[in-house]
């Protein structure tokens, strides 16, 4: 079940949190530039490929803010690990660090 509503919080609050998953193969929970789209349904992308949709991502978000449409989601106590974790929206959480917004929209996700 998604809560319809939606939260303006801080990304670096909720980087504070520790609720990012790891990238695959990479001893790390920041998904950044660097490891764009690794273990996703995108990991067949060349690194050009990933690195410009990471930067056409930023580029939208520094221009026209976030989509509404695709808050950060973050699963509450999330079935594999028992812990809350961001479900969709690394990158995006990412990129408003990046950007110093001062908030992110977010849904939750039981």
């Amino acid at each position: 079940m998604e809560s319809s509503k939606i939260y303006h919080i801080s990304p670096m609050y909720l980087r504070s949190l520790k609720i990012e998953e790891e990238v695959p193969k990479c001893n790390t929970t920041i998904h950044d530039r660097e490891n764009a789209y690794e273990g996703t349904t995108r990991a067949h992308l060349t690194r050009e490929e990933k690195e410009a949709k990471y930067d056409a991502l930023k580029e939208s978000i520094r221009h026209k803010g976030f989509d509404k449409k695709f808050p950060i989601i973050i699963m509450l106590k999330h079935e594999m690990s028992g812990e809350d974790q961001i479900f969709q929206g690394h990158h995006r959480l990412q990129i408003a660090i990046e950007l110093g917004l001062p908030t992110v929209p977010v849904r939750f996700k039981i």
